[in-house]
């Protein structure tokens, strides 16, 4: 990583202004080059985009309730892994950081140096990704600065609907440029290879078809609540079916490094590595438990296994964990599918080992996707392109098509997954079990995709299992306010989240006085907007104030 942090301090130098940069020059070894070219800031945005997506993940396996940890104290360092603990004391939210800092700065230097030499193909992947950090960084934290972000240490912050705006100005101007060859084909853009765009090595057809997706995700947040009629279903459809005319998965794999240093998630919980932190922080998946809401509600768990019916209803379950023995010399030691209710606390018998790893095995062989260092980051996958249009499609009143394209997001996520090589000789049978056979019937098709009553929690639900620590799942639920029971809220007649709950040992000092408070968005970074522009928290009304997370976002 120090290679990164040298190129970063060149940048950060850089922005001290003219006469310093004429002094560094006259100072600088002939031999060494004195200036950092846009082609070799590229790599460093893709390694900060794809931490970007661990980051909010990360805190979303927890807000979704996917996760929780045998603990069950109202506060802790980690306040969205406990009771939505004290989020105003934690130190910082990296996501803040890695926007304006990380990918910001950098992007800025991208898109400047490359506008200025003509080099369309590094403007069009810098402001791609500009986008795409925006969106997400927004869509945690409400307004925030823009327009004037990098004018001074305090900036005036952009409300988040003025950044929408933005946003969806500047998909449109990106997609015309990359439908232009006079900017795509231009002969002074800059050659591209793997060794500079880990994603796509400078294909910008892919690119292309990635800010399609990017535009179906913006627009995307105008169901359910905000724009939720035919033109916006129609503009999602047509965005998606462009983005799928050429699409492959914008994954990010960084195979330069030995080993945890390849993936986040593998790195930072990995028990074999110390548990130590890859870039700063750490996921600690190694102390992470599944909920009782993602085994019994998400996943369709069984009290116990048997070869002919599997772990749980979903055969997705053993590539997100393995089962492991209780507690020696109790009544329950056997090999298990443990989980716990959100922040309730683990039994004073059970430690975190008798839970189920989320580094999961199949014959002493590593099987995830994401928590083995030979795995990936994903950016986009093609499931959430087709369940963004079968919600779409939903909405506009096509119910059977919406399953048929939900029920197919599903099927390529069991290939992502490999479930034919976990499951062997036996795989069919579980398939078919959950997705149908060949007539259509299965033990649980009817449960999960009916071809009566098919409704949009079934769309969603299935969404939640496909983005698996993925940072769209919080924002999904958001969208559709956490609608369960418990707080009454429906979507067409119908709970989408049904047997979510607020987290047991819930901090009161925060939420204690209103039983149907649920938790929107996180508190503004404090290391550096509580120090340097603590003006414009006190006038947006968020200083210090708990009252701010449970202020929705535009499209809430």
């Amino acid at each position: 990583m120090n290679k990164y942090k040298v190129i970063i301090l060149s940048l950060l130098i850089s922005f001290m202004g003219a006469s310093c940069e004429d002094w560094l020059y006259d100072n600088v070894n002939e031999d060494a080059a004195h200036e950092v070219l846009p082609q070799q800031v590229l790599p460093v945005v893709l390694f900060y985009s794809a931490q970007l997506q661990f980051d909010h993940a990360e805190y979303g396996a927890y807000l979704t309730q996917t996760l929780t940890t045998g603990g069950r104290n109202q506060t802790s360092s980690f306040a969205y892994k406990s009771g939505w603990g004290d989020f105003l004391t934690m130190n910082r939210h990296p996501q803040w950081r890695r926007h304006f800092y990380d990918i910001g700065v950098n992007a800025k230097e991208i898109i400047d140096e490359a506008h200025e030499a003509q080099a369309w193909n590094l403007e069009l992947i810098g402001r791609t990704l500009r986008l795409m950090s925006t969106q997400m960084t927004t869509d945690l934290f409400g307004d925030m600065p823009r327009s004037e972000a990098y004018e001074s240490n305090s900036p005036h912050y952009d409300t988040q609907e003025s950044i929408y705006e933005w946003m969806n100005q500047e998909i449109e101007e990106l997609i015309g440029m990359y439908e232009d060859p006079t900017y795509t084909e231009a002969a002074t853009n800059i050659p591209i290879d793997q060794s500079i765009d880990r994603v796509f090595a400078g294909d910008l057809n892919k690119w292309k078809h990635y800010t399609y997706a990017l535009k179906a995700r913006l627009l995307l947040r105008k169901l359910p609540n905000w724009e939720n009629n035919a033109a916006t279903c129609q503009a999602i459809i047509t965005a998606v079916n462009r983005a799928l005319e050429g699409w492959e998965d914008v994954l990010y794999r960084f195979d330069g490094g030995n080993g945890a240093q390849n993936s986040p998630w593998e790195a930072f919980g990995s028990t074999e590595q110390g548990g130590l932190g890859w870039e700063g922080r750490g996921n600690m998946l190694n102390s992470a438990v599944p909920t009782k809401y993602f085994m019994e509600n998400i996943l369709g768990v069984f009290e116990s296994h048997n070869n002919l019916k599997g772990w749980a209803e979903d055969p997705r379950i053993l590539a997100f964990m393995s089962a492991r023995p209780g507690p020696s010399g109790t009544s329950d030691s056997g090999t298990e599918m443990r989980y716990l209710d959100t922040n309730i606390g683990m039994d004073v018998s059970y430690k975190v080992d008798n839970y189920p790893t989320l580094f999961p095995e199949v014959d002493g062989k590593k099987v995830s996707v994401y928590t083995q260092n030979t795995g990936y980051v994903p950016l986009f996958l093609e499931e959430e392109l087709l369940l963004i249009k079968a919600e779409a499609t939903y909405w506009s009143g096509d119910k059977p098509t919406a399953r048929s394209l939900t029920m197919q997001a599903a099927e390529i996520n069991f290939d992502r997954f490999n479930l034919s090589s976990i499951y062997g000789s036996s795989y069919t049978r579980y398939r078919n079990n959950y997705l149908g056979n060949e007539t259509g019937t299965g033990n649980y098709v009817t449960t999960y995709f009916p071809a009566d009553g098919f409704n949009i929690g079934h769309i969603m639900r299935q969404k939640y299992v496909c983005l698996y620590l993925q940072p769209e799942q919080w924002t999904d639920m958001r969208r559709y306010n956490y609608s369960c029971e418990e707080n009454g809220i429906q979507y067409d007649n119908t709970y989408v989240y049904p047997g979510l709950k607020r987290p047991n040992n819930i901090y009161e000092a925060h939420w204690g006085d209103d039983p149907k408070a649920w938790i929107n968005r996180i508190n503004y970074d404090p290391e550096t907007e509580e120090k340097y522009n603590k003006a414009e928290l006190e006038r947006l009304g968020a200083y210090k104030n708990y009252q701010w997370l449970r202020k929705p976002m535009i499209w809430q």
